[in-house]
């Protein structure tokens, strides 16, 4: 029959064995936007993607511009965002930009913390960034036109703060490599 002093040493036994269970799970884990994230970022998958939106049949003749995207897309990568190509799609007969072959990009938040620094809204890992309308949705994996319905957007007087700030950043990424936005569509861009 076991004794008080045995029964003790087993409760005392589990007890540290349950501790040493917990130490163990609590495992050093990098913060997000560290090690694992930014070789994620930075990795040729993420390069590879913009080469393979430029390399579409609706895309070849704006195929020249990657080099450029991919600087945005690194600049954006060191702030917790990635850039998405989406497509090359003719603007449609109607606006100032008519018959324009843009470059439709959206950007995609990857961490909400370090993105905080540099944009403006909710902020949520794998989600665009709020800018006020939705960009145009690839139909089939591509996108070869555009509808006017997709170029209507909201006046300008209606829009956040934060969707202003957050376009006129993405227009300033992309100015910098020498995309120039295309009026009435935050989502596209063209050549200079």
């Amino acid at each position: 029959m076991p004794t008080e002093q045995t029964t003790g040493r087993g409760w005392i036994h589990s007890v540290l064995s349950v501790l040493a269970l917990g130490m163990a799970s609590c495992a050093v884990v990098p913060p997000q936007g560290e090690a694992g994230q930014t070789t994620a970022l930075a990795s040729p998958k993420s390069n590879g993607d913009i080469a393979q939106a430029l390399s579409q049949s609706a895309c070849r003749s704006l195929a020249d511009q990657g080099s450029r995207l991919q600087n945005v897309h690194a600049a954006l990568a060191r702030k917790g965002m990635a850039l998405r190509v989406l497509g090359c799609p003719q603007l449609p007969s109607a606006g100032k930009a008519a018959g324009t072959q843009v470059i439709a990009v959206a950007v995609v938040v990857v961490d909400g913390e370090r993105a905080a620094d540099t944009v403006r809204g909710p902020l949520a890992d794998g989600e665009l960034l709020d800018m006020g309308s939705a960009a145009p949705h690839a139909a089939g994996g591509t996108i070869q036109r555009v509808s006017t319905a997709s170029l209507v957007q909201p006046p300008k007087d209606s829009l956040s703060p934060d969707v202003l700030f957050n376009r006129d950043w993405l227009r300033q990424r992309m100015a910098e490599q020498g995309l120039r936005p295309v009026a009435d569509a935050w989502w596209a861009f063209a050549p200079r």
